[in-house]
């Protein structure tokens, strides 16, 4: 198991990185996140804190500049393409956007959000479908 404290070079990398794309309204490089804490959430049930295997969710999730494609490792080990409809930088925050259908290994489809802070590289995902939402924290790197 990963300490919290070993964790903590992580932001100031994807920092200092990120001093020189002041302007961009994309990620200044490729970069891997990494999903750290899971909610899940539905009605008059609420909400509670699984796993990432529990849920079978992204334990990395690859970005590259300018690309639309995203590359996720599920838990489970599978390798899947998502696509960022929306890709844009708002008040210091690198924004993600997209759905996903329903297929063989998911029962429905989902909207997504990821917002990656440009301070400090931390990474937080809201995804919902029918009565059920999800909540992923994590960290970002550039690579």
């Amino acid at each position: 198991m990963i300490e919290r404290k070993s964790l903590s070079a992580i932001p100031m990398l994807f920092l200092a990185h990120l001093c020189w794309a002041e302007e961009s309204k994309d990620i200044p490089g490729p970069a891997i996140c990494a999903s750290q804490e899971v909610m899940e959430c539905k009605p008059l049930e609420g909400c509670a804190r699984v796993s990432v295997e529990d849920i079978d969710g992204p334990r990395f999730i690859s970005l590259r500049p300018g690309e639309s494609n995203i590359l996720v490792t599920l838990a489970g080990g599978r390798h899947e393409t998502t696509k960022a409809k929306v890709r844009e930088k708002v008040d210091g925050k690198f924004i993600f956007q997209g759905a996903d259908e329903a297929d063989a290994e998911v029962e429905d489809g989902v909207g997504w959000t990821m917002v990656i802070s440009e301070e400090d590289g931390r990474m937080t995902i809201t995804a919902s479908g029918e009565e059920v939402a999800f909540v992923i924290f994590g960290v970002c790197t550039l690579l």
